[in-house]
């Protein structure tokens, strides 16, 4: 019972992280059952005193904390829901760019293939009573919530190592044509690729916008250049320009030959200080 409320948060404010708490509880319990043998044992004080006094607090163990993915999944397993954080958290710019449906949308009928970023909340291995293959279930969820999806026999061969639960996957797939009309289309999973890798792969890019009207001084320019050079990486770095065209406007896209970078929370925040927060974005590569 007290592991489960550790891992539901429950005892967040008595210090430590939860890893430790659940690390000394044998230690804590084994105290407990020291003191409550010396009370049921009769033992007092040897100078008569009314209370013993009272022990110093023993240190909690020296144990490294759970990974947010392991907090989460044990925080899930006693709740049914995530309370400290979402898994698809980290993922949020991969989410916007790559997801064209949302759990509270993907039911809607399509005849073209659509993509969600989901965690796999369920994965339900089942067999076809027709043919015998084995086909899956799963239930997806976002920061809207849940939803279904089937992974026919065909599509489970090649993806059942790569779907698995909590896994924080980009889904692509499509509905089937007998579904047409339907309020709730079943969504057909055809590809799944985990998000981790998209970064990774460079298909997500770092875009700065620069304004003609309002151009960059030329020390924070430099000063993003170098910071850019600071973090390498697989990402394209990209410049946004929008300047003075023949019909008054105009803009262009301009990827760097030199610069790739690592696309993290530390370079965007620093160079959003440098250049302004809506001046720095991630887009899709490409």
């Amino acid at each position: 019972m007290l592991e489960a409320l550790i891992d539901a948060g429950a005892c967040d404010s008595l210090g430590g992280h939860r890893a430790q708490l659940v690390a000394g509880l044998e230690h804590a319990f084994s105290e407990a059952q020291v003191r409550q043998q010396e009370r049921q044992a009769g033992q007092h004080p040897l100078f008569g005193e009314t209370a013993p006094a009272a022990r110093p607090a023993a240190p909690l163990p020296e144990v490294a904390p759970w990974t947010e993915h392991d907090r989460l999944v044990r925080e899930k397993a006693v709740l049914g829901f995530f309370i400290s954080g979402h898994p698809l958290a980290k993922y949020r710019a991969e989410v916007e760019l790559f997801g064209t449906r949302t759990t509270a949308t993907l039911g809607t009928w399509s005849d073209q293939k659509v993509t969600i970023a989901a965690v796999m909340s369920v994965v339900k291995r089942q067999v076809s009573k027709k043919s015998g293959a084995e086909y899956a279930r799963l239930v997806l969820e976002d920061f809207h919530g849940t939803a279904e999806a089937l992974v026919f026999p065909d599509a489970w061969s090649r993806l059942n190592t790569v779907i698995a639960p909590d896994r924080a996957l980009l889904l692509t797939g499509s509905h089937s044509q007998r579904d047409r009309g339907e309020d709730q289309a079943p969504f057909i999973v055809e590809a799944a690729r985990p998000l981790g890798e998209l970064k990774a792969s460079g298909q997500v890019a770092l875009a700065l916008r620069w304004n003609a009207a309002t151009p960059p001084e030329a020390d924070a320019a430099r000063a993003a250049a170098a910071l850019c050079a600071a973090h390498p990486g697989p990402a394209p770095v990209l410049v946004e320009w929008e300047g003075e065209g023949s019909n008054g406007g105009g803009a262009a896209r301009l990827m760097s030959r030199t610069l790739r970078v690592e696309p993290n929370d530390e370079l965007l925040g620093a160079l959003r200080g440098i250049l302004g927060a809506d001046r720095v974005h991630l887009v899709k590569a490409g």
